[in-house]
């Protein structure tokens, strides 16, 4: 066989429609980050097994999942809309959803858990800051994800998960900036792409700080994820690399203790292993399609319903954290999506924001 036949065959452009397990991956990825704060509540980080493999909690890799499949999928929605069209799909997703929970997670805490009088504790200036940050997101204002007498006997924090919306946020901007004034070419995502990765292993690999470590991952996780949907038609989908990739990542874990070499494997392979592994597995997986993404609502509604189980001693090891955070978390995550999430993405946008904008011709895959 010709090495060039190795890459014959299925390209990623070619898997169109949405019956794929991306629904499903995003669940597991919403499942890894209430996992690992089942081991951080009880200080029993090191002892979780991805952290130990990589020094890396689950939940950042749940967070790095995330920002993958959305930077593939937000662009797939930039074509086609205008740029008021794309924003207001954005603005369902994220923010309905995320005033309900808000909302709902500071009244439950008023009337069942906080040590202070619920009205007061409802209006107090920390309580009103923690709403209105989290109500916006804005750069410069960011999430809260403390909330002060909320529980007891567990400090202040709240809502953890939520300091990545921001995040996610800005990386739509970006994407719609890019798109609106050079065109969404491969060439500008993947610079974007490539000044992240950059970023973060001069940092792992060499103590080099030339951004954040959170924003230079997300800026590569995202942008990766776009620069696969511009080179769709170019990107072999091959069960043999899939396969090379998680062996590569295994056998950096056997033979190197060190973990920035570990996590550089992993932040390498990881893309291509989720676009397959969303595209390719079939049969009974895809059955997961006809249930909904409920990994939106696991992600705001998780944390405070662990801390609570935690704060009032209901569970006292992170196993028995985890299974009932599940068991109360999914039929929450449940509701939010068919009661509000997927209402608010049906929404059609209001005319007085229907204007429109000057936007570069969607480019051929490869430009």
């Amino acid at each position: 066989m010709r090495m060039r036949d190795l890459f014959n065959g299925p390209r990623l452009g070619d898997y169109r429609g949405r019956d794929n397990n991306f629904n499903l991956i995003r669940f597991f990825a919403a499942t890894l980050v209430i996992w690992t704060h089942a081991f951080g509540l009880l200080d029993r980080t090191s002892f979780e097994p991805v952290f130990r493999a990589f020094h890396l909690g689950a939940g950042d890799l749940g967070v790095d999942i995330f920002f993958v499949l959305s930077g593939f999928l937000v662009s797939k929605s930039w074509d086609g809309k205008t740029l008021s069209q794309f924003a207001w799909a954005r603005f369902t997703r994220i923010y309905p959803g995320l005033w309900i929970s808000i909302l709902a997670s500071v009244l439950v805490v008023a009337l069942f858990f906080t040590d202070e009088p619920a009205i007061r504790f409802l209006t107090s200036g920390s309580t009103i800051a923690y709403l209105a940050h989290n109500a916006t997101m804005l750069p410069t204002i960011g999430s809260r994800m403390t909330l002060p007498h909320a529980f007891a006997h567990y400090g202040n924090q709240f809502n953890v998960p939520l300091w990545t919306l921001p995040y996610e946020l800005q990386m739509y901007g970006l994407l719609a900036l890019i798109g609106i004034t050079l065109g969404l070419r491969a060439r500008y995502v993947g610079m974007i792409a490539a000044i992240g990765v950059a970023g973060v292993l001069l940092n792992k690999l060499g103590g080099i700080e030339l951004m954040g470590t959170d924003r230079g991952r997300f800026l590569y996780f995202f942008f990766i994820g776009s620069l696969a949907y511009t080179l769709r038609r170019h990107i072999p989908i091959r069960g043999w690399l899939a396969a090379s990739l998680a062996c590569t990542v295994a056998l950096t874990v056997a033979l190197t203790h060190r973990y920035a070499l570990r996590q550089a494997a992993l932040l390498l392979a990881l893309p291509y292993l989720l676009l397959w592994s969303g595209l390719v597995p079939g049969g009974v997986l895809r059955l997961w399609n006809r249930l909904g993404d409920y990994s939106y609502g696991m992600y705001i509604y998780g944390c405070p319903i662990q801390i609570a189980l935690h704060d009032t001693a209901a569970v006292t090891t992170s196993g028995a954290n985890f299974v009932y955070s599940m068991l109360i978390t999914l039929p929450v995550a449940v509701a939010s999506w068919h009661l509000v999430e997927t209402h608010a993405l049906r929404k059609p946008l209001p005319a007085f924001l229907a204007f429109r904008f000057p936007k570069r011709t969607a480019p051929t895959a490869g430009d």
